[in-house]
């Protein structure tokens, strides 16, 4: 028999077995196919004859979550942010996560552009994905001012999302439209900063990593000889108006910060915005740097969360040994920001 309700027993999604609650919910489920098709995430259509309606209660007309598997969680239609299930949702709250470099993503970042290994600096699209798919609906435009690549954009082709993007240095730009075709209009070879000035509509979200100030001009022995015996490119560019060659550490935070202040004013109502950043070290020094840029960008946003990135595959190194600590900084900040 199929069951066409579903409610909380202790801690268990169970089926209501009775037949009246079961033709209710057949009544409901038809209806909300009817009228709340455009509203219904395409992977619960695409299998409507498994959906099930859901009420935690056990009252039928008070459901307002669908399910298929109820070991998978149901989806609430009176979530305004995205298309997760409710524990979907929960697992993604964690605050940390581990994720390192995976195969198939630099198998398709290859396949596609053989030379985008030239970017210093790259992360993986299925990383973004998951932010991607927590902050925004099927359809929404997603914006990361410090495109590269293309990882953003690969992610939101996965996600079928609108990507927008904008690259400062013109090879990593061609790599990207190389990498999304189908985004070749909203990919913009420009400064961030010029970002008032370009075609962008209303973004539902924004998310990039940016330069961690001039760390790629101070980058270690190792990482240069290694990159210029391969012919690879050691920093963003050698360009005077990209952040990432910019010395003083106050007017770096400042022109970065202005950056998102602009894309502020793109962003719908309650929009959300995730820069991935590091603290970082010059000459024996910690410099702040995500809890600094949080705290001038709090000026306008507000200040929801931070997530941490680890990467636990990177060799460690004797830093300060043996007279001094000095970390291996292993982590990132995933800084959440809304739209007040």
């Amino acid at each position: 028999m199929k069951y066409y309700f579903y409610y909380k027993e202790g801690k268990n999604i169970v089926a209501a077995k009775d037949k009246e609650r079961n033709a209710q919910a057949k009544r409901r489920l038809a209806d909300l196919f009817k009228n709340k098709k455009d509203s219904i995430p395409d992977r619960f259509l695409n299998d409507w004859q498994n959906v099930a309606l859901y009420n935690p209660s056990g009252y039928v007309k008070a459901a307002k979550a669908i399910l298929i598997n109820p070991e998978d969680g149901a989806y609430d239609f009176s979530n305004p942010i995205n298309e997760l299930t409710g524990r979907e949702w929960v697992k993604f709250t964690c605050s940390w996560f581990i994720f390192n470099a995976l195969h198939k993503d630099l198998k398709e970042e290859r396949e596609v552009s053989p030379n985008s290994k030239e970017h210093p600096a790259t992360f993986s699209p299925t990383m973004i994905e998951d932010f991607i798919k927590f902050f925004t609906k099927k359809g929404e435009a997603v914006l990361d001012p410090f495109s590269g690549i293309g990882s953003t954009l690969v992610a939101c082709k996965r996600t079928g999302r609108i990507g927008y993007g904008i690259e400062l240095n013109k090879k990593y730009c061609d790599i990207s439209i190389k990498r999304t075709p189908g985004f070749k209009k909203n990919i913009f070879n420009d400064n961030a900063e010029n970002i008032k000035n370009l075609k962008i509509p209303e973004i539902g979200f924004s998310i990039s990593s940016p330069p961690y100030w001039n760390v790629l001009n101070r980058s270690t022995k190792d990482f240069k000889i290694k990159r210029t015996k391969n012919g690879l490119d050691q920093n963003y560019s050698t360009r005077t108006e990209d952040l990432g060659n910019i010395d003083d550490y106050e007017l770096f935070l400042k022109r970065l910060a202005a950056i998102y202040f602009d894309v502020y004013e793109l962003l719908k109502k309650k929009g959300y915005l995730v820069i991935i950043v590091k603290n970082v070290k010059k000459e024996g020094r910690m410099y702040p740097l995500a809890w600094d840029l949080a705290k001038i960008l709090s000026e306008k946003y507000e200040l929801k969360d931070e997530k941490i990135w680890i990467q636990d595959k990177i060799g460690l190194a004797p830093y300060g040994y043996p007279s001094a600590w000095a970390s291996n900084i292993l982590h990132h900040y995933c800084l959440i920001f809304q739209k007040k």
